[in-house]
């Protein structure tokens, strides 16, 4: 019933489809109404095939003819027409012949798609073609195949005599469309066909007859080059194809039984394999196969995955026939292994096959010997793909050979010299090495060395200044992580370890760089294992890496000048001091004495990659050790650290990382760190004495020094608040009276009328010394009352204060302030304002005992006092601030320094006033940035006044080194006169000097604490003279009205607005 249903649903469409090609040489439309007729059966073949099993052989027949009856007109009917045609038979071939198809139809049908799927048709039987229709054809003929060798009696039918023409032809047309057609489809429904063609006939000599061509084809394709750039897809379906080829003709099963040249002929076009053809045909199948194989590193897993199908049937299937592809196959598989996550896969298969046959491991072995043996040469070559897979090949190999049994001792002799000459031409790859090394830079000399706050305990890898160079190195360090896992790493390790100081410079480093890593490879695959077999002895594998420490150590226990040019070396000799902690753990905290000072002395390395080094490396020692950071780790072993810092300095080993290690000592310990640097000081300022002519050193030294004075000055006993009579304040002087006069006149008076002898008598003599040292008893009672007389009449002995306990930071302060006289003088300004900005620090603390800070004020003087005529006009305000700070904290103590000193201080004032000083404006009437007239002289007036009449004004120009000294010695001035009773005579005059500056509040109470009525005074005389002067001065400009008109330009590049200047009458009274 289902079939009938199925036959009246398909008559319709087939009758209208016969009824238009008849039609078609009567109706001009008929073209159209086939193409109309062909779309309407193909709607309802799909339908009726949408269900398993509706549509069988009888039914496809009957659909065929009308079909075929358009195949017959094939010239005159469009392109479209001949399309769906196809497409209505491939529907016919998959669900209604289903391998029934007669030999006789087959045949047909055969030459019918050869027909249509040949581009060349169009000009000689149909009137166009398309790439659709050429598709289409070789999808029909790929399912034609299929059908056919789905039975025996088609596969017999197939390669029959009659049917061989056909076929060749057929096979000519797909070959020739795999590579000659542009379209992928087309190629790929080609491609497809022949693969059918391949796993359909089962007459090999004929197969054979059609694979030099089929051969041929296929290499085009699936040769790489730039200008075939094929699909993936396609390659794959290639690649597969070519496997199928292979091991249906060439396997050693299909081989084994060929009989010898020349016993049979070539009969119905076929050819007869031989012995002797198959020696020539694996001749050129191995040339195809070596084009073939370079698609071995092909982006795509897919065609990867083709390509491995294809090496493992050649090696599995072909190791007979194809002995001489045997090589450069396993050399491709062992290229596919490692490849993303293809590696166990593609190992997996590779061990399988050197377990089944160990002549494979004996081919492997050639060639990782070869391989080694190009390794140098290889490296050379600019190629990096090359490079990158040759080591690749040779990591891989190691993996795959180790635990077979493989005597690898001719390979490992070679190993370790043909690495380190392939890393050295790797570093070679620059133009020079001095490109490789990051010069110091002078800005370091001043930067503080700081332990950073990452925790990471990972280092960072070593750049190399190409991309290429960065590969490359990579790659080596895959090759050592496969050598760590293999026998021969630890011969390999000991000959690279014994060629570490020998050869050029690439040679040493790529020694270095292959020890270390291979080292610290084998010490993570190895530890579990060591663990378990702890024998208490030490292995080949500990003395290893105690000799690369030492010679690590070494490295960097090298003086600057001794070191090698790269700083990978350092970088290197810090992970084996790591290396070595971890293994080590809590003891290696004795290697601390040796091991701690030369990895912190390159936190001031200027090479920020290697200072990142060194901070991981601490971070791994302290780790190590049982510390909570790297912190902690210097503070316990501050000793150390400081131990090491002096012998530098006492042995002339000058270097900026030292006292950068010092600074940073300091700012990690505190306070605590500085009694125990006490020695150090001195042999800090004997290297300033040996290498004073180095001014950025001298300074870099005394940086340090700073650093110590600000962290002594944070001890508790030193910080504590001064009270008034530290700083020797001088309360207000009460003026004298006619009372005083009075009394002290009737005192001198009281005085002189006394008799003589109350001026005389003065006791009697003593008869014992007023201070026995005998504590004996008295003998008699007479001395005992002499004894007591004379002690009534002793004097009293004066009590002494005792001074409070000094810290031990107190004397290293004392002393670094002490030594600082040595170089007040230096040449440098930086220097001497260093000093004098480091006395600043210390001072405030050691007033606080005035037994050590008065004679370190006299001691400092005589160096101190000509630094007020030094040519830096900041040098002299410092030295002004100086003595200012002297005078604060020792009072009284300075009196006759100040009066001795006011000469400068005079020349001081006249040199900042004349040059017109920014802040001689400055008073209380017109504020801090007013020009008052008022307090302008008529001098100053008139000698601005040129003969060409134009007036200049000084006291418009701000002078910046003025200003900074002006400002310092009003400073000066200030706190002379708040804390030092100067005689009067240099009170007046320091009124004189801070006229300018008086109307400013504190320097106003400063002079006011000392003498209101003096200050009172002399405003009150400035106020009454200069009103004077500004009459007379006003009355001489009235007649100078033109004169006032023309200002001066000023200075060069200064340009200064011109303002009407009104005439002022002053009145009287």
């Amino acid at each position: 019933m289902e079939k009938l249903q199925t036959f009246q649903r398909l008559k319709s469409p087939c009758v209208n489809l016969i009824q238009a090609v008849s039609n078609l040489t009567k109706e001009a439309r008929s073209k159209k109404a086939i193409v109309r007729a062909l779309e309407d059966l193909l709607k309802t073949l799909q339908d009726v095939t949408s269900r398993p099993d509706s549509l069988d052989s009888k039914s496809a027949e009957f659909v065929f003819v009308p079909l075929s009856h358009v195949l017959r007109a094939s010239g005159l009917v469009p392109v479209r027409a001949l399309e769906l045609c196809l497409e209505c038979i491939s529907i016919l071939l998959r669900t209604g012949w289903k391998g029934k198809v007669s030999p006789q139809l087959s045949g047909q049908l055969l030459i019918l798609f050869t027909f249509l799927a040949n581009p060349s048709s169009a000009e000689n039987g149909i009137p166009a073609t398309s790439e659709e229709l050429q598709m289409r054809a070789f999808m029909c003929m790929a399912q034609l195949l299929d059908e056919i060798s789905a039975t025996p009696k088609g596969r017999i039918s197939l390669t029959e005599s009659n049917n061989i023409p056909a076929l060749g032809k057929a096979v000519l047309v797909m070959v020739d469309s795999v590579t000659d057609v542009s379209s992928t489809q087309v190629k790929t429904q080609a491609l497809t066909a022949v693969k059918a063609l391949c796993s359909g006939m089962d007459d090999l000599d004929a197969l054979a007859s059609f694979l030099p061509r089929m051969i041929s084809s296929l290499t085009k394709i699936l040769t790489p080059s730039s200008s075939n750039r094929a699909n993936f897809r396609l390659l794959e379906l290639g690649l597969d194809t070519m496997s199928l080829l292979v091991s249906r003709i060439l396997s050693d099963s299909a081989t084994k039984d060929l009989p010898t040249a020349g016993t049979q002929k070539e009969t119905s076009g076929k050819v007869v394999r031989t012995a002797s053809w198959l020696q020539a045909t694996a001749a050129q199948v191995k040339i195809a196969l070596a084009n073939v194989l370079k698609l071995r590193n092909h982006d795509k897993r897919e065609v990867r995955q083709a390509l491995l199908r294809l090496c493992l049937r050649v090696v599995q299937g072909c190791r007979n026939s194809l002995a001489d592809c045997i090589s450069m196959t396993i050399e491709t598989l062992v290229t596919l292994a490692g490849r993303s996550g293809e590696q166990d896969t593609i190992e997996s298969e590779l061990k399988a096959l050197l377990i089944s046959e160990s002549t494979l491991s004996g081919l492997l072995r050639e060639s990782l010997h070869g391989w080694v043996i190009s390794l140098p040469r290889l490296m050379q070559s600019k190629d990096d793909a090359g490079r990158r897979q040759i080591i690749h090949q040779i990591s891989i190999t190691l993996r795959l050979l180790d635990g077979e049994h493989t005597d690898l001792s001719m390979i490992d002799d070679l190993l370790a010299g043909n690495l380190r000459d392939s890393v050295s031409r790797v570093l070679s790859d620059s133009k020079n090495l001095n490109s490789l090394v990051t010069q110091p830079s002078t800005a370091m000399l001043h930067t503080e060395m700081v332990l950073g706050s990452s925790r990471s305990t990972t280092f960072h890898i070593l750049r190399l200044p190409l991309k290429s160079q960065d590969d490359m190195m990579e790659e080596f360090g895959t090759l050592l992580n496969q050598l760590a896992q293999s026998k021969s790493s630890q011969k390999v390790v000991q000959d690279l370890i014994i060629t570490i100081d020998s050869g050029s410079p690439e040679a040493r480093l790529a020694s270095y760089w292959l020890s270390v890593n291979l080292l610290k490879s084998m010490t993570t695959h190895n530890v579990a294992i060591e663990d378990f077999l702890d024998l208490g002895t030490l292995g080949l594998q500990a003395e290893l890496q105690d000799e690369l420490y030492a010679i690590s150590l070494a490295k960097l226990a090298q003086s600057d000048f001794e070191t090698d040019s790269h700083w990978h070396f350092q970088a290197l000799a810090l992970e084996v001091v790591a290396l070595q902690a971890s293994k080590y753990k809590q003891d290696f905290q004795v290697e601390l004495i040796e091991a701690l000072y030369p990895v912190i002395h390159l936190l001031g390395d200027p090479n920020s990659a290697l200072r990142n080094h060194a901070i991981t490396c601490l971070n791994i020692i302290a780790e190590s050790c049982g510390y909570a950071n790297a912190s902690e780790l210097v503070v316990a072993n501050v000793d150390y650290i400081v131990n090491a810092v002096g012998l530098k300095l006492n042995y002339h080993d000058i270097s900026p990382q030292a006292p950068q290690v010092l600074l940073m000592m300091m700012r990690l310990c505190g306070p605590r760190l500085l009694p125990y640097m006490d020695d150090l000081i001195g042999s800090m300022f004997s290297a300033l004495e040996r290498y004073h002519g180095y001014p950025k050193l001298v300074e870099l030294l005394f940086s340090v020094l700073k650093g110590m004075a600000e962290e002594g000055v944070k001890e508790p006993l030193l910080m504590i608040t001064a009270s008034d009579d530290t700083l020797h304040q001088k309360l207000q002087s009460r003026p004298t009276t006619i009372s005083d006069v009075v009394n002290m006149l009737n005192t001198l008076k009281r005085e002189a009328e006394k008799p003589d002898a109350e001026h005389i008598d003065i006791g009697s003599f003593p008869k014992r010394p007023w201070k026995d040292t005998t504590k004996d008893k008295p003998e008699n009672e007479e001395d005992s009352d002499e004894e007591a007389e004379d002690t009534d009449q002793r004097p009293a002995e004066p009590t002494t204060e005792v001074s409070p306990p000094v810290p031990k930071t107190f004397n290293v302060l004392l002393k670094i302030s002490q030594l600082t006289q040595h170089y007040l003088t230096s040449s440098s300004p930086s220097l001497r304002t260093s000093l004098l900005s480091l006395l600043h620090t210390t001072i405030p603390a050691l007033a606080k005992h005035e037994d050590s800070f008065l004679p370190l004020i006299n001691t400092l003087w005589p160096v101190l006092l000509p630094r007020l005529e030094d040519p830096e006009a900041f040098v002299v305000a410092n030295a002004l601030d100086t003595v200012a700070l002297m005078c604060t904290y020792a009072g009284n103590f300075m009196k006759s320094r100040i009066e001795g000193m006011w000469v400068d201080l005079k020349s001081i004032h006249r040199r900042t006033t004349t040059k017109g000083v920014s802040g001689r404006p400055h008073n209380g009437k017109m504020g801090s940035g007013g020009l008052n007239f008022m307090q302008t002289s008529e001098k100053g007036i008139m000698g601005a006044i040129k003969e060409d009449g134009v007036i200049l004004r000084p006291e418009m120009y701000h002078e910046a080194p003025s200003k900074m000294i002006w400002d310092a010695l009003v400073r000066l001035l200030t706190v002379v006169s708040g804390h030092v009773l100067v005689r009067d005579e240099y009170f007046d005059s320091m009124l004189d000097m801070l006229d300018p500056v008086l109307g400013q509040a504190h320097v106003r109470q400063a002079l006011e604490r000392r003498n209101p009525d003096a200050v009172w005074l002399h405003m009150i005389k400035k106020d009454d003279g200069e009103l004077d002067k500004m009459k007379e001065s006003l009355e001489k400009l009235r007649g100078q009205e033109k004169v006032l008109g023309q200002v001066s330009s000023g200075r060069v590049g200064w340009n200064f607005a011109r303002l009407p200047v009104p005439l002022i009458e002053v009145k009287s009274g």
